[in-house]
């Protein structure tokens, strides 16, 4: 106010000291903005008690159970957490402890290291925590931090649950290097502590329960599981299905999951080809692992889609192909290719559900299948290959002859199989895909066998984890590479550059080229993308015949393969890829009913127990398989040179020899009749 009623002659005149006022106040107001209190994590806020309590605060402050100290009036949610810091404690210090109070309301622990030596010392470390009427928490209310006794690695109270506690997590994911004896060295060298073996392999058991009751929650949350599969990855199609029983509980029954992002890369950038196998669980849940692949533009396996059943037969194979069938489009098959074995089930499924999809068998099935019946024929395998190896009608019918030649019984069991379902000749041209056996799903599975005995939830998450971290590598090769086809294309092409560079080429018109390869004539036309030998329709790579003429005009190869195995389109196949979930501790509730594991008939498990047992011993030729033999009666000992019951040769010579004796002592009849005579 006083500034507003000035003179106005005395405008253009500044108080020096007002100056001075206003520059500390803007001095005052930037420290209290430099100040300001900076954001700290994991560390308590000061505390708002009374001065005398400073010290207790400072401690609050800087300490966090778990840590292995422990000072007077440190307060505690439970008496567990208090014996839980004094096992801290004592891995810390390594001293001997031992609980002597122990109450609904009071604990106390001692050091007795120094107990049972003969110059009586007592060590004088005490610790003694309760709970009061007027105090609602556990609080240390002794703590005598004097010890008169040096550690000799014995402590009385680190037991069985202790070392359980501190390697479940440890064993949960290293179940098979984590033993008894891996478990005593570590104790040993991490915390001086000597622990015995049992000790160590009770421990292991107790985790192994904790983890067993811990992947049975997970198991009951299925459709949590379920529900953050949709959330972490939207779009992704998820089936839980189950069914009552007697007790109305939900029991398992399939389970089905195809993440958004393999779906639409398989749609975008992949060939239209399905390998799908089944192979057995082996954890708790009994059953079948379904998995249908893809392939990408390197020729390598892309997972698309897995699922869970109880048993392989044809009702599942209907519904798993359903769900393909779904989520991919693939209408009636007609433009799609399947590659399986000779799974009944399956077969029929795809006939119901894809009449016109392009079903291939796998010959390594088919080559099994003829191996057991003809064993001792070595030659059917590369004959057999040979055939399914065929490129063109003409080749076909030569190998095909071979076979007929070789053994008219094995040409027979082959012609059973329908070797047009099985040989290359009869592919349908467009698919780029050469496939004549399934040996990519089964090595897919094969990487599986870990994660098939881990506990279900457990399993999934493994699967879908490798699926994860497979796409993630993939995706910096894919993108790092520099060539404009992907390494597989360089690999096939060099193979066929050694032929190629033999051929005799001749310049036609029109395009179109006569090459003289092996004593043969092939067309080859360069516009059109064919040959007549028909490998470069089916695997859409030049093949020798046509690297041949790409050579013989100085033209580069990589312009006549096809878009499939090109970088960019590589790049396509691994640029999405499934997105990291989140632990148990985040899933969301769906409030659904508990999923439970179906429990076998009563009589089941009986039987089970009674094959393992009569494993042991060789059944008879005439003995009955299943009925049980009544107990042997106790075998009754015969002589071997009287044939008398109950004693052997050896005691028989015995008797005799005190028999003879015996006789020796008296005179016999005949010869006291004789000296009389």
């Amino acid at each position: 106010m006083a500034m507003m009623m000035h003179d106005p002659e005395n405008v253009g005149d500044v108080d020096p000291e007002a100056e001075d006022r206003d520059e500390f106040h803007m001095e005052e107001m930037l420290n209290e903005w430099t100040d300001e209190p900076q954001i700290h994590h994991d560390v308590y806020p000061e505390s708002d008690r009374e001065e005398n309590d400073e010290d207790e605060a400072r401690f609050q402050t800087h300490l966090r159970r778990g840590d292995g100290h422990l000072y007077e009036k440190q307060t505690f949610f439970s008496g567990v957490a208090f014996k839980e810091a004094v096992v801290d404690y004592a891995l810390r210090t390594g001293c001997n402890l031992k609980q002597y109070r122990y109450d609904s309301d009071k604990i106390g622990f001692k050091c007795v290291g120094c107990d049972g030596k003969e110059d009586g010392v007592k060590c004088f470390w005490q610790v003694y925590a309760a709970i009061l009427p007027s105090d609602s928490m556990w609080r240390i209310r002794k703590f005598i931090n004097k010890h008169s006794c040096i550690p000799n690695g014995e402590c009385e109270m680190f037991k069985v649950p202790h070392i359980a506690r501190l390697f479940v997590d440890k064993i949960r994911d290293n179940p098979e290097f984590y033993m008894p004896m891996k478990i005593e060295e570590i104790i040993k060298e991490e915390w001086k502590i000597s622990v015995t073996r049992n000790q160590c392999q009770s421990a292991r058991k107790k985790a192994l329960q904790w983890i067993e009751k811990e992947y049975d929650d997970q198991f009951e949350r299925l459709r949590d599981y379920a529900a953050e599969i949709q959330d972490s990855n939207p779009g992704s199609h998820v089936e839980v299905e189950c069914q009552q029983n007697e007790q109305g509980k939900d029991v398992f029954n399939r389970f089905y999951v195809c993440f958004d992002n393999l779906r639409k890369t398989w749609k975008d950038s992949c060939r239209p080809f399905i390998g799908i196998d089944g192979c057995f669980l082996k954890n708790k849940v009994k059953g079948q692992l379904l998995v249908a692949l893809g392939r990408d533009a390197n020729n390598r396996i892309y997972p698309i889609s897995w699922g869970m059943v109880e048993v392989e037969n044809t009702d599942n194979w209907v519904w798993f192909v359903k769900m393909l069938k779904e989520d991919f489009g693939l209408n009636d098959g007609e433009g799609f290719i399947m590659m399986s074995d000779r799974q009944k089930g399956l077969i029929k499924a795809v006939t119901l559900e894809l009449p016109k999809i392009e079903h291939r068998m796998c010959v390594k099935h088919i080559y099994g299948n003829l191996k057991k019946t003809h064993g001792s024929k070595t030659r059917i395998k590369p004959l057999l290959w040979d055939l399914a190896w065929s490129y063109n009608d003409k080749e076909y019918k030569q190998r095909l002859e071979r076979i007929a030649c070789y053994d008219s019984v094995v040409y027979a069991d082959v012609m059973r199989t329908n070797p047009k379902s099985w040989c290359r000749a009869f592919q349908k041209i467009g698919s780029f895909c050469e496939d004549v056996d399934n040996n990519s799903v089964e090595s897919f599975n094969g990487s599986l066998n870990k994660a098939r005995e881990k506990p279900f939830v457990c399993m999934l998450e493994t699967i879908r984890r490798l699926a994860m971290v497979r796409i993630a590598k993939r995706s910096v090769d894919s993108h790092t590479h520099t060539g404009v086809c992907t390494p597989y294309v360089a690999k096939f092409l060099a193979k066929e550059h050694k032929y190629a560079s033999i051929a005799k080429v001749s310049t036609s018109t029109n395009g179109m080229y006569e090459v003289r390869h092996g004593g043969d004539l092939h067309r080859v036309r360069l516009q059109e993308y064919t040959c007549t030998c028909k490998k470069w329709q089916i695997c859409g790579i030049p093949c020798e015949h046509t690297y041949g003429v790409i050579i013989h005009k100085k033209l580069d190869p990589e312009d006549f393969v096809c878009q499939w195995f090109r970088t960019a389109m590589w790049k396509r196949n691994y640029t999405d890829g499934i997105c990291p979930q989140r632990g148990p501790k985040f899933w969301p509730e769906t409030d659904g009913p508990k999923v439970y594991v179906s429990e076998p008939p009563e009589g089941e498990e009986k039987d089970k127990k009674m094959t393992k047992a009569e494993k042991k011993r060789k059944k008879g030729v005439n003995e009955s398989p299943t009925k049980k033999q009544p107990k042997a009666k106790k075998r009754i000992m015969h002589c071997g040179v009287c044939g008398m019951a109950d004693h052997n040769s050896r005691h028989h010579k015995n008797d005799k020899a005190s028999q003879s004796v015996s006789q020796l002592s008296q005179p016999e009849p005949s010869q006291g009749s004789l000296t009389q005579a």
